[in-house]
């Protein structure tokens, strides 16, 4: 288990493979050969991480297992952890090579325990009911299924979701309206640069985030502040809203910056990233930062969501922001941001993202592919301001100095009454809004 961002060498010589993806883990590639290898009707069966059915770099193996294999038993182990030296997420997947069947269903479990014990493994093997682990035989069509990410559930979810989709009128675009944040990827001194620096630093010192008292002894010239950048982290994003009031600052030095006479007229920043050139892995080292993406996602009304969470968290912000990887960023003009924040942030969506979306047990795995496949909906005007000024009023809640546990019940009646809206803008049922509930 190599992921090429944690070491590239290992790809040295594979790159030229019609298995390659970027962003990729070894294994998939090593999975693709193994269906090769098989003669026609041959079984292949692994045990190995769950998340190739979602994961961006796993496309082109979902693909081959598509095409050229029949799906026979998917056993997804969710947060029990099978091996005691590796804490990662297991499944054990069992595909028969086959270009026969376009349509066909398949033996699908996975353990929804929270706290997973080892009954629930041996109960998953045996098929063992219990509230603990889902049981379902997925149809698969090759045709829907081919280039998509694989995700099963139940026939009442099913029917909702594809209700929900069939809904959709609009998509965020990869390109224009979705990035993920900044990749530093030194922000700051951690233990190990700060072992290769022989300790001349401390843990937590700014490297290219740096707080307000280090900005001060820094004596920076009215040109070098112009590099610096308000940074946000969870500490002032939240579900909803966000505190303007930045606590740190961002070095924001693009792709030009590995020229080093590009530093000529920031010699203050210079001594201080000099200062950390040995630990600076950037491949626009040394005064680069690793991926600046474009400013223009950064500046002014957005979108924020949070990439891992226990829930969908969307954060509207109209103020400059820049964030990390931990972040990806929606901006667009073709809607109402406001309308957009609500819809994001409502139970539809987060029914959406749990059942087609990427997990990682019990967690949200809101990447760019979940964003981009997202079945949104462009209304009315007017129905955009109608939900528009419910987000206002969520805003404006979380303005008021109040107490907490009264604006949490006219946050909750708020809520309620936007859910409901956008139930109704997607023209469920009352028992399909039964499914949506009693999931979450």
């Amino acid at each position: 288990y190599i992921k090429e961002y944690t070491q590239k060498s290992a790809f040295d010589g594979l790159r030229d493979s019609p298995y390659y993806k970027g962003k990729m883990d070894l294994w998939y590639l090593f999975a693709c050969k193994c269906i090769d290898f098989l003669k026609n009707d041959g079984i292949l069966t692994f045990i190995a991480q769950n998340n190739w059915t979602t994961s961006y770099g796993a496309s082109v193996l979902r693909h081959k297992v598509i095409k050229e294999t029949q799906v026979l038993k998917l056993i997804d182990f969710g947060d029990y952890k099978v091996f005691e030296n590796a804490g990662i997420q297991t499944m054990i997947m069992i595909f028969r090579k086959s270009f026969t069947y376009n349509e066909y269903s398949f033996d699908y479990r996975r353990i929804t325990n929270k706290s997973p014990s080892s009954a629930d493994l041996n109960n998953i093997l045996n098929h063992v009911d219990t509230p603990n682990i889902i049981y379902i035989q997925p149809s698969i069509q090759r045709n829907k299924y081919m280039n998509s990410v694989l995700t099963f559930s139940t026939d009442s979810y099913s029917e909702v979701l594809d209700k929900i989709n069939n809904s959709s009128n609009f998509r965020l675009d990869p390109q224009k309206e979705v990035a993920q944040g900044i990749v530093y990827p030194q922000d700051k001194v951690n233990t190990a640069s700060m072992r290769k620096l022989n300790n001349s630093v401390s843990v937590g010192d700014g490297i290219f985030v740096i707080n307000e008292d280090e900005i001060s002894s820094m004596n920076l010239s009215e040109q070098e502040n112009l590099l610096l950048k308000p940074v946000y982290t969870t500490n002032e994003l939240h579900r909803w809203y966000g505190d303007k009031k930045a606590t740190q600052w961002l070095i924001y030095t693009d792709s030009k910056f590995k020229d080093k006479k590009s530093m000529d007229l920031y010699p203050t920043i210079k001594k201080h990233l000099d200062k950390y050139a040995k630990v600076i892995t950037s491949d626009n080292a040394p005064y680069g930062l690793h991926r600046s993406r474009d400013e223009y996602f950064f500046k002014g009304e957005k979108i924020i969501s949070l990439r891992k969470c226990l829930t969908p968290t969307f954060t509207y912000v109209d103020f400059d922001s820049y964030v990390s990887a931990t972040f990806y960023v929606v901006k667009t003009t073709r809607v109402n941001m406001k309308y957009l924040t609500g819809v994001l942030n409502s139970k539809l969506i987060r029914f959406w993202l749990k059942y087609k979306g990427k997990m990682q047990g019990n967690n949200y795995q809101i990447d760019k592919e979940p964003l981009i496949g997202l079945p949104l909906i462009v209304p009315t005007q007017d129905v955009q301001n109608n939900i528009a000024n419910m987000v206002n009023q969520i805003l404006q809640q979380y303005a008021n100095e109040e107490v907490a546990s009264t604006r949490d019940i006219k946050l909750k009646n708020i809520e309620a009454e936007l859910n409901k809206a956008i139930y109704t803008l997607y023209k469920l049922s009352e028992a399909d809004i039964s499914v949506i509930e009693g999931s979450l």
